[in-house]
């Protein structure tokens, strides 16, 4: 049986007007390179996620929230450290990888 919760709010912060979750429709075909403009560890996002990071590229601002266990926080630790006080200014490439399933997830890699 499925149990519904109605009338519930979110229950991290709002993203800020003017920015956009970032998703898989947002990456063309080629990567993209894009600039880390905020990284949030305090606040979870919308989705709980507890790790926000705001990236821009192509005049937009985008936000992206990770799990302590997610592919792509453990990516942009790998490459940028374990300190995100230290990746705002820094780029990186996001591009888009199929998965054994025909699925699809973001990447990150050095810019």
């Amino acid at each position: 049986m499925i149990t519904v919760q109605r009338g519930n709010s979110a229950q991290g912060k709002s993203t800020p007007k003017g920015v956009q979750f970032l998703n898989l429709g947002h990456i063309g075909a080629t990567a993209t390179v894009a600039k880390i403009t905020e990284v949030t560890t305090n606040e979870p996002d919308n989705y709980g996620n507890p790790v926000v990071v705001y990236f821009e590229f192509g005049g937009t601002a985008y936000s992206k929230g990770f799990k302590p266990t997610s592919d792509g926080l453990i990516a942009l630790v790998d490459l940028l450290g374990a300190d995100e006080t230290k990746w705002v200014g820094k780029s990186v490439k996001i591009g888009k990888k199929a998965d054994k399933r025909g699925g699809e997830r973001l990447t990150y890699s050095k810019a």
